[in-house]
């Protein structure tokens, strides 16, 4: 049984009862994960392009995690898809998220620079005042 990955054009050979997830993380091929096969992050959504009939339909707990996706466009859950003949994955979704991964900063973010320490036994906190000229807004 052998899995190609698309766009990337690599084939691997996967075994018997081993997921998708398995297979691509055995072979170096990323696909992200948080929960690492648990079900219950649906990072590792992928489409199956081809080889439809080589896998099982999925579980009710996967299509509830999934939502519309599934039948939208037939995303599957890569910790969840094992194969019993060969199969063609796209990974695009995968590449464009690692692309567009940078970490947003949120909240709020002073300009005034002071160290706050605490005192015993009270929830009060005293403020020191920086040393040199107070920083310069924009």
């Amino acid at each position: 049984m052998k899995i190609k990955f698309a766009p990337l054009d690599r084939e691997i050979d996967v075994n018997l009862g081993e997921s998708v997830l398995q297979a691509a993380t055995r072979s170096g091929i990323e696909i992200k994960s948080l929960c690492k096969g648990s079900i219950s992050c649906a990072e590792c959504r992928v489409r199956v392009i081809k080889g439809e009939e080589n896998i099982l339909p999925p579980s009710r707990a996967e299509v509830a995690l999934i939502g519309t996706g599934y039948h939208l466009d037939g995303r599957r859950l890569a910790c969840q898809v094992r194969c019993f003949g060969d199969v063609i994955v796209d990974l695009q979704e995968q590449l464009d998220r690692a692309e567009n991964s940078s970490k947003k900063v949120r909240g709020y973010r002073s300009q005034k620079h002071t160290e706050s320490t605490a005192v015993v036994d009270t929830m009060l906190l005293t403020e020191t005042k920086p040393k040199g000229p107070p920083p310069q807004r924009r």
